[in-house]
Formats: C-alpha cells, structure tokens, sequence
C-alpha cells in the first residue's frame, strides 16, 4: 500500500464524536450548511496559506465506502493548474505540497475515472 493511501485510509478510518443529545433551551439561528465543494476550497486554501489569488476548477465528487472524496484543480497567479483532493471535507492534499507522481496515483487511486487528472 502506497504511503498516498495509507494518508488517504486514516484519514477515512477517523472516528466522529459522540453527539452530545442535550436539547438547547432556545437553539440559535444556523448558518446555511458550507456545501463540499466550498469545503473542499476553503480546505486547499488554508493549506496553501490563504492566498488571494487562487481560482478553482473542474470539481469532481465521489464516494468510496461511504467516504467523500472531492478532487478539482486550481490555479494560482495565472500559473500552471494544479490538483487537489479532499478527503471528508476534513484533509487536503495539494499537488504542490507532494513529492512528484504521488498526485498521479493518488488520483488514479481516489478520483473518479481519474478526476482532475491532466487532460492531454
């Protein structure tokens, strides 16, 4: 098993916190829910340091064994597209942050036929 996976796999096998089922008197006003997609961006964007100039394309959604999964690409600056994977809006992995071909096989590995892969 790659070291991708293994990161991947715990990152999948953590455990939730029990709900606590105490009733609030009053429950307060909630936000609207943050969809996975803004999850997944605001994720890569604090793993980047949160730049300013990222633009984000072509998200893909999937699920393995009950696991979200997003994978998309973005760009920085005008520079080269660059993939990303998110892992239950909780983990993200970033194309420049990994040793190179490791983005490869994880997206192979993880995104659906492929997704975010370079098209070419």
């Amino acid at each position: 098993m790659s070291g991708v996976a293994v990161l991947f796999l715990a990152a999948c096998h953590r455990g939730e916190a029990p709900a606590n089922n105490v009733a609030a008197a009053t429950p307060a006003p909630k936000a609207l829910p943050e969809g996975d997609v803004s999850a997944a961006e605001r994720l890569v964007r604090a793993k980047l340091g949160n730049p300013q100039n990222l633009a984000f394309t072509a998200p893909r959604r999937s699920v393995s064994e009950g696991v979200r999964i997003i994978c998309g690409r973005f760009t920085q600056g005008g520079g080269a597209s660059q993939r990303y994977i998110v892992v239950n809006s909780r983990d993200a992995f970033v194309e420049p942050q990994m040793r190179p071909g490791t983005m490869d096989q994880a997206s192979s590995e993880f995104c659906q036929n492929g997704g975010g892969a370079p098209h070419g």
